[in-house]
């Protein structure tokens, strides 16, 4: 048998209990068993639940720390030939612990998009590095559906408007800010748009009350625009004036006079076609799925348009080639 402290016989000069006989050497000739791995992947997520760590959260965080566990400093991320074989055994095993559905989502921000009268997901996908996203596939339509919507250049546009409203909005709100001297409040601002849309996002797509759909698409359209006004300087209590309050519009002329950039003609557009916020939670009746779709879609255009004029993200201006804006008409 060799001798930990002798000298390694491939030659390195190394002792072998530090080149051969580590025991990130012995991983990769595959002497760390399955089993092993999934012990060790057992105890970390036990420990990640007990510091409350979320399912997608745990997903990536217990393979690194399981090889830890076995002196590995682990390679999760990037081109596969760049990944070491012990820490792809790692991922697939870490995956059984897991029920499917509690990973797919797992994005910067979850929306919807109306096809045909259908409400299906769309998402901003957490990503690192250079990448290219298709969101094709972070749509849940059969491959037989999305073929049906390419071949509708009206439904096809609408896609890849909501798509980059989808990313600039995903990527942006937790950047609000950027390149700005931004107080707390407007970022505080921006999240309530972004938690206020998820839930109007997830709502329809569960098909569950309509209502609700709309009053959290209403209210994230409202924060989101209240987000912009307070980054201006704006106060909490000028804000509360009637003038402003729930007015959408008057809230999206306020904000157009102090961003040059902001697209004031559509947004008008889309907010003339939204319910009064109050009388919808009392009077009115509530909207059929297409009109709530449109709603929502809209909610969805107007907080990426707020988003745009205090980040750096705005994949139609990245993008020359990108043909112009159809929707929102």
């Amino acid at each position: 048998m060799q001798q930990r402290n002798a000298i390694c016989p491939c030659g390195s000069g190394k002792r072998f209990k530090h080149c051969c006989g580590s025991i990130g050497a012995r991983a990769e000739t595959g002497e760390i068993s399955d089993h092993q791995l999934l012990t060790a992947l057992k105890k970390v997520d036990d420990e990640h639940i007990a510091s409350g760590i979320q399912p997608g959260g745990r997903d990536i965080m217990n393979v690194g720390k399981a090889l830890h566990s076995f002196g590995i400093q682990a390679i999760l991320m990037g081109p596969e030939h760049m990944v070491p074989e012990i820490s792809r055994r790692a991922q697939r095993i870490n995956k059984t612990l897991f029920i499917p559905k509690e990973l797919q989502v797992g994005g910067l921000h979850l929306g919807a998009f109306l096809f045909r009268d259908m409400f299906c997901q769309l998402y901003a996908p957490i990503a690192y590095g250079t990448i290219r996203i298709d969101f094709w596939k972070l749509l849940d339509l059969t491959d037989f559906q999305k073929a049906w919507l390419a071949e509708d250049p009206e439904q096809l546009a609408m896609f890849a408007d909501q798509s980059m409203d989808m990313l600039d909005f995903g990527f942006g709100w937790g950047e609000f800010g950027h390149g700005r001297n931004m107080n707390a409040r407007s970022k505080d601002l921006i999240w309530r748009a972004h938690s206020h849309l998820e839930a109007s996002a997830a709502t329809a797509i569960a098909g569950c009350d309509y209502s609700g759909t709309i009053q959290s698409a209403l209210l994230g359209t409202e924060l989101a625009l209240k987000a912009g006004l307070v980054a201006h300087g704006m106060t909490d209590k000028e804000l509360g004036k009637r003038t402003l309050g729930h007015n959408l519009s008057a809230l999206a002329n306020e904000l157009a006079r102090l961003e040059g950039g902001f697209d004031h003609e559509r947004v008008e557009r889309v907010v003339a076609g939204f319910p009064d916020y109050v009388e919808s939670r009392y009077n009115l009746p509530t909207p059929g799925r297409i009109e709530t779709g449109h709603i929502l879609m809209g909610a969805q255009y107007i907080a990426s348009e707020v988003t745009r004029q205090f980040t750096n993200r705005n994949c139609r201006q990245d993008d020359p080639a990108s043909r112009s804006r159809v929707y929102p008409a």
